[in-house]
């Protein structure tokens, strides 16, 4: 018969794991329960002993200084005005008594007026009402005993402030007594030599948990409020408890609070200390235990291991499975017969199953792999851009034009909120209600972004639903492509169209009026000869004359181009040559000109009445810009192969809205303009191969950028 199936040493067997579990069992629980609350109970009664017993001795201390309080405030000599007996008296005090080592005197104001001994000599005439013990002694007009005080002379000192009252019982001066902690002989014999046990101490704490007595001098006057038995005597309690201290060692402590003194007395003893007996009974425990265990375990071990070895077996082939390795077996020769057997050939008919699954898995992984990698290419190589969002507006999906667009990397904009990234300046789909007003078959629109460099883009935008199985909106594909370009071409044919009309207009109006506006200035100006008293009505008459004819001229100029006389050019004598001619109207204005150029300027090729006429018109428009004054600031420098001339006011600026229609034919930012002037200086800035930009900021001015290119030498 095999061992496993024997009863008896099956019976043999478990009652003696049951036996030695019993004794091992009952003997930890009298070694865990019982032996510590021995030890424990008997070190409580040697703390509580001690807490009382130095209550005791407090209460007796207290008592002497009462009394010599009580002695001091009824002193005539403290009344006097004998300025050396009341020396020798507070010296007298401080000598006879054991707990008092030094002494001032306050007047009612708080300046000291005597002290001793001599080490306080530096506090004369020192002003210390603040001291919430001189505040206490005025204000109550009772002997105050103080907290745990650092004083100026680098001590720990506890006060006993006496006001010291005339016949009417108000305060003529406060005298002070002062216990210096560290230093009195008599409070420490009495306070700071209990010993409890190996490693115990008891300390006193006052109200406000500083230390007051210490067996360790160093600690004294240290705060130990986050002490949880130090809080408990600060809440007038008294007790025994477990505690952790401020060093983070556990110890039993009593502790007792002291109404008379609003003080607290904790005895401490460490946790070790009291626990040592227990702790080496069960350090043998421990052994005994172990020895047995092993013996035990030893035995077992051999009737088991011919169950062991098969179940190892199987449990190192689970684990190179678990690690991914399907090509391991049970060999047929290893599997023996019964539910071990039976057991190790399901396992290798499992491993083949998994392994054929396996390989099928993974075929269809890399297809789909390769599926999901030519999408992201067709994706990324697609120039539009590409993007979709779920309901909580994040990136689920991102194209590399996309992510160019906002200067960032298609991995980083995954996961981020749409909200993060202005650069849709309609915005449509930042509000709630962009996915439940997205139909079925998606919208198409046009749309403004905004590129990382702050550059517009219009866009021509299909926005596309997708819907889970409710047909309820849960993402928005959106495929937007570039038609920035086609704006471009649209907006310069459109400008095109109405130069043409203009210059049309032009011809047959400059035709037909400025013969009779010659006339009639004739007439006016007869008129004027004539009829001197209505000389005024006249000039009105001749200004607006001499405005329409500006405007012909201007119509002229676009009617029929002139031809361009190109010649070398001074830029800045030429800029100099108008801002002199329109002086007078800037000095009448209160407007300044302000230049800043290069010391070495190229020049250019130009016509130099056409440009005259150029700057004029933008100077004179900067002029009447600041009605209230300002300055314009001119600009000349080299940039790259240009020369660059900026002219900036200070006047109240453009809206951006406007800004975009200056040059356009009867487009005027002017009550009375007319918007040729600009478009003629459009043209005349254009035929000398130049550029000319605006930029406008609101209430603080206009600039007016115009690049021309060099002469090459």
């Amino acid at each position: 018969m095999k061992w496993f199936k024997s009863h008896t040493f099956w019976k043999i067997f478990t009652i003696n794991v049951l036996l030695i579990c019993t004794v091992l069992t009952l003997m930890f629980i009298v070694s865990r329960v019982m032996l510590p609350n021995i030890s424990q109970d008997q070190y409580r009664q040697v703390t509580d002993k001690t807490v009382k017993r130095m209550k005791e001795q407090i209460n007796v201390v207290i008592k002497d200084i009462w009394s010599l309080g009580d002695e001091v405030q009824q002193d005539p000599i403290f009344l006097s005005d004998d300025e050396q007996e009341i020396d020798k008296e507070l010296q007298k005090i401080v000598n006879i008594s054991p707990y008092i080592d030094s002494g001032t005197i306050f007047n009612v104001k708080g300046y000291v007026e005597h002290y001793y001994p001599n080490d306080l000599k530096n506090m004369k005439h020192v002003n210390l009402s603040k001291r919430k013990y001189f505040q206490e002694a005025l204000r109550t007009k009772k002997i105050y005993l103080s907290d745990v005080v650092s004083a100026d002379t680098k001590h720990y000192i506890v006060v006993m402030a006496i006001p010291i009252l005339d016949g009417q019982q108000n305060v003529k001066k406060v005298v002070n007594l002062a216990l210096r902690i560290e230093e009195n002989k008599s409070f420490q014999s009495i306070f700071q030599t209990f010993d409890i046990g190996e490693n115990g101490y008891t300390f006193i704490v006052d109200r406000n948990g500083r230390i007051i007595s210490h067996p360790e001098k160093q600690r004294i006057g240290e705060n130990a409020k986050k002490n949880e038995i130090v809080q408990k005597t600060m809440n007038h309690k008294s007790g025994y408890q477990r505690v952790v201290n401020t060093e983070g060692k556990y110890f039993f402590a009593s502790f007792e609070y002291i109404p008379v003194l609003d003080w607290g007395i904790v005895a401490e003893l460490p946790v070790e200390d009291i626990y040592r007996p227990y702790e080496m009974f069960e350090k043998t425990l421990w052994i005994v235990s172990g020895v047995t265990i092993l013996l035990l375990s030893f035995f077992t071990a051999l009737y088991a291991r011919q169950i062991v070895n098969p179940i190892h077996k199987l449990y190192e082939l689970a684990g190179q499975v678990a690690r991914g390795n399907f090509n391991q077996k049970i060999p047929e020769r290893e599997i023996e017969r019964g539910e071990i057997g039976i057991l190790s050939k399901q396992f290798n008919e499992m491993i083949s199953y998994i392994r054929h699954s396996k390989a099928n898995l993974q075929q269809k992984e890399n297809q789909l792999q390769e599926q999901k990698t030519f999408l992201r290419q067709v994706i990324d190589i697609n120039p539009s851009y590409i993007y979709a969002i779920n309901q909580k507006r994040e990136f689920i999906l991102v194209n590399e034009s996309f992510a160019m667009l906002l200067g960032e990397k298609s991995d980083d904009l995954i996961g981020q909120s749409i909200d993060k990234y202005q650069f849709n300046l309609q915005s449509d789909l930042l509000y709630k209600g962009a996915f439940s007003n997205c139909t079925q078959k998606g919208t198409v629109l046009e749309e403004q972004f905004k590129d990382s460099k702050g550059n517009r883009r219009w866009v021509e935008t299909a926005k596309l639903p997708i819907m889970n199985e409710k047909q309820e909106v849960i993402q928005m594909l959106c495929v937007s492509t570039d038609i920035t370009e086609r704006k471009k071409a649209e907006e310069k044919l459109r400008t095109s169209e109405k130069l043409a009309v203009v210059g049309e207009l032009a011809a047959g109006v400059a035709h037909e009026i400025k013969n009779p506006l010659t006339s009639l200035k004739g007439f006016v100006h007869l008129l004027k000869e004539q009829h001197p008293k209505d000389a005024l009505y006249i000039d009105i008459m001749e200004t607006e004359l001499e405005r329409m004819n500006g405007i012909v001229e201007e119509f002229l100029m676009l009617g029929k181009p002139q031809v361009m006389k190109v010649e070398s050019l001074n830029m800045q004598a030429l800029v100099q040559e108008v801002c002199s001619l329109l002086e007078p109207e800037a000095v009448e204005k209160e407007v300044a000109f302000i230049f800043e150029r290069d010391d070495q300027l190229p020049k250019v090729y130009g016509d130099k009445n056409q440009l005259k006429q150029v700057f004029i018109n933008i100077i004179k428009n900067s002029i009447e810009a600041m009605p209230e004054g300002g300055a314009i600031h001119i600009t000349i420098k080299v940039k790259e192969n240009h020369l660059w001339l900026q002219l900036a006011d200070e006047g109240q600026g453009i809206p951006s809205e406007r800004l975009t229609k200056i040059g356009e034919p009867f487009y005027s930012t002017k009550e009375k303009g007319t918007g040729l002037g600009l478009m003629v200086s459009y043209r005349i800035i254009k035929a000398h191969h130049a550029q000319m930009t605006f930029s406008s900021e609101l209430d603080k001015g206009t600039s007016v950028d115009i690049l021309f290119p060099i002469i090459k030498k």
